[in-house]
């Protein structure tokens, strides 16, 4: 018997670190799940009101979506900040929304102020999306309830029960929410590597749409380091010094992540050339099977992060390596042999960084990053018109002034979910908005066919408070995962939560769509017409910044002067520089066709500032190998002479007169370096042969643009 209690014991405990400790969005819906499982229940049971569970539930999931610290302190902090914005806006709506005038004031004031305040940092950006939310949600029920402070006293205390809960939990297990961004991270470079492992081999043809879901997730993988970075700022901004040592090992772990993508993203051939010219094909398949073994440690080893249980490096991927390296040595003498070591040496690195990580980052000197605090921005700087922040709260109090005058003029009941949509449709650019407007309207759509048909299987009240807590479950669990599938279960959420307070969730349903509809197409019209921030405008600045950041990182591996942090901000900012350059392209083709100026040049500088990245991270990466001869320190000096013309051209501030000189000298760059590479010594001569040839490419295409 007690054989069989301990076989059950390790089942339950097998399936929650499979099922919800190695994943955070399942963990994460599950905490808002029975918070509001916890409130709904008993406030149906006891006080049998199904608008009292409801209105809770509501305060929940505006305080679950509006979390963003990670210490419990921090945490502690904007959850009492959000508590009292929830009450005080709460009750502003109950108290004006009878006086259209005065509420029309209401909305300017809180819309604005809002999302400017959102915009001081990451904390505040949580706390006034939530109070957004507790706005609108007001509106829903104001005509609900005879006294006005009923609601705001419902939102606060549904907010503060799943506060208690989150809190509780974080001071339970404090680095948890530092190690699911560090694995996230991890788990975005596997699919990195897993992917690229597709070029080998390739030819240029197949590798056009690779590349493409190459640089999305390149976005991603940047975007979560840069998380990353502000999470442990602001951890260490809130912790005392007895935490000190436990930070600085996450610290070391974030520098490890960046190093691992710099090997990555790091280039040492065109790939469809090597395809072509290896004769031996079962290496270049070798060099993929390598790649694809490393992607799958790489996810191992972000589970060992979220489980904390001891990593074990996979014996497969050591085979592998043995047998590349076999292949490798029968490809002595061959033209392509030196490439193909420098590439098998930067596989083996990061081999080698996962099997002795403990080693490696024992060697790594974080002091420096404890004093650092989170990012701040100004007030002052935020209500400039020019800011971004600033034109994005002009955009969403227009959309719902608009929205509200439509509510007053056609009389339209429960007209708040068109501020609700154009809120969280609402994005940076004219392209997401439209992805996000896109994205909302199919998921409403589906959740109402699948609501209609569950609804009708599950009639009783019971069966209702299943479908509202399973469905808010599925929405959490989907939302950083796939938007659409995120709104078709809030959906049918919305539809469960009308049916346990009137039965009429069906039939509120086609209202709704026709408000979802309305609230799209204003945010879509506001993002397109108020002060549109179209990407040409922005390409310019974005392409001179991507290609000096890519020079200074250049400059700071072949003069080896600065100091080793230094070098990891060249480094951080220059990918983060091509991510940028990048999605601004991408946001280029969902834009008016008038409006995509230099289209092509665009795209064709955006591709040769990423390769050129590319081969400059693998440069970086062979930067302690070998001593550069000082053949190649010169020639990487005149390699930067040009990058610098090319900023200097972009910013109009370059001698054009020069220009066709520099691209006559350029034009003996390739024979210069095959004369290079024929002498022994000069082994890095290969790599500065592509950046220089690229650079080359970037003078020219300059030229164009000008």
């Amino acid at each position: 018997m007690m054989s069989l209690i301990k076989e059950i014991k390790n089942s339950i405990i097998e399936v929650w670190i499979n099922i919800f400790w190695k994943s955070p969005n399942h963990l994460w819906a599950l905490k808002v799940s029975i918070s509001i499982a916890a409130l709904l229940v008993p406030s149906i049971l006891i006080f049998q009101d199904s608008f009292i569970a409801t209105t809770l539930a509501l305060g929940v999931v505006a305080m679950a979506l509006g979390e963003t610290d990670v210490h419990p302190r921090g945490r502690l902090k904007s959850a009492s900040i959000s508590l009292i914005l929830y009450f005080i806006t709460s009750s502003f709506v109950e108290l004006f929304f009878e006086t259209p005038v005065y509420f029309s004031l209401i909305i300017l004031c809180a819309a604005f102020s809002l999302t400017i305040a959102g915009g001081l940092n990451s904390r505040m950006q949580g706390v006034t999306f939530g109070t957004l939310l507790i706005f609108v949600y007001t509106m829903l029920g104001a005509d609900t309830t005879e006294i006005w402070i009923y609601q705001p006293i419902l939102y606060t205390i549904g907010a503060f029960a799943y506060s208690v809960v989150s809190i509780l939990l974080l001071y339970q297990k404090p680095y948890r929410l530092l190690k699911e961004q560090l694995a996230r991270g991890f788990h975005y470079l596997g699919e990195y590597i897993d992917l690229k492992a597709s070029l080998f081999p390739s030819d240029p043809q197949s590798q056009t749409p690779i590349r493409n879901q190459l640089a999305q997730k390149n976005i991603d993988l940047a975007q979560q380091i840069e998380s990353c970075k502000n999470n442990l700022y602001s951890y260490s901004q809130e912790s005392g010094e007895d935490c000190r040592s436990v930070v600085n090992e996450y610290y070391k772990k974030w520098f490890l992540l960046q190093e691992m993508q710099e090997r990555a993203i790091s280039s040492h051939e065109q790939y469809d050339l090597l395809s072509r010219e290896v004769k031996n094909i079962e290496l270049i398949e070798g060099y993929g099977q390598l790649m694809r073994e490393i992607a799958r440690a790489m996810h191992i080893y972000a589970d060992s992060l979220l489980t904390g249980q001891d990593y074990k490096h996979p014996l497969s991927l050591q085979w592998t390596l043995n047998a590349v390296q076999k292949m490798l040595e029968e490809e002595k003498g061959e033209p392509h042999y030196l490439t193909l070591s420098l590439l098998y040496r930067n596989l083996s690195g990061l081999e080698r960084n996962l099997r002795e990580e403990a080693t490696i980052i024992a060697q790594i000197d974080v002091t420096v990053f404890n004093s650092r605090k989170p990012e701040r921005n100004n007030l002052s700087a935020l209500i400039n018109p020019e800011h971004p922040r600033f034109k994005s709260a002009l955009r969403l109090t227009i959309s719902w002034l608009l929205g509200y005058l439509i509510i007053q003029l056609l009389h339209i009941d429960k007209g708040a979910w068109i501020l609700l949509t154009s809120l969280i449709v609402f994005q940076q650019t004219y392209s997401a908005t439209r992805m996000r407007l896109f994205k909302r309207v199919f998921g409403t759509l589906i959740g109402v066919i699948m609501g209609a048909t569950l609804s009708q299987l599950l009639p009783t009240i019971s069966g209702q408070i299943l479908l509202l807590i399973t469905s808010i479950y599925l929405f959490f669990y989907w939302l950083k995962k796939n938007y659409v599938v995120a709104a078709a279960f809030i959906t049918i959420y919305v539809l469960a939560s009308f049916n346990l307070n009137d039965s009429q969730g069906l039939i509120v349903m086609l209202p709704r769509i026709t408000d979802t509809l309305i609230g799209g197409i204003i945010a879509y019209l506001v993002v397109r017409f108020v002060w549109p921030d179209w990407q040409y405008k922005q390409l310019p600045k974005l392409m001179y910044n991507a290609v000096y950041k890519n020079k200074r990182y250049f400059e700071s591996i072949y003069k080896g002067s600065v100091s080793e942090e230094d070098y990891l901000h060249n480094r951080r900012t220059a990918y983060n520089a091509d991510n940028s350059l990048t999605a601004a392209w991408k946001g280029m083709r969902l834009e008016p066709r008038k409006t995509r100026v230099f289209q092509e040049s665009a795209f064709n500088l955006t591709n040769l500032n990423h390769a050129l990245l590319s081969y400059i991270s693998a440069f970086g990466v062979h930067k302690y190998t070998e001593k550069l001869t000082v053949e190649e320190q010169t020639f990487c000096e005149s390699v930067s002479y040009i990058l610098q013309f090319v900023v200097d051209l972009m910013k109009d501030d370059a001698d054009i007169s020069q220009l066709n000189g520099l691209i006559t000298s350029t034009a003996y760059w390739d024979e210069e370096l095959e004369k290079m590479q024929m002498k022994h010594e000069n082994k890095r001569a290969a790599l500065i042969y592509n950046i220089a040839h690229v650079t080359r490419q970037l003078l020219i295409e300059s030229k164009e643009i000008v």
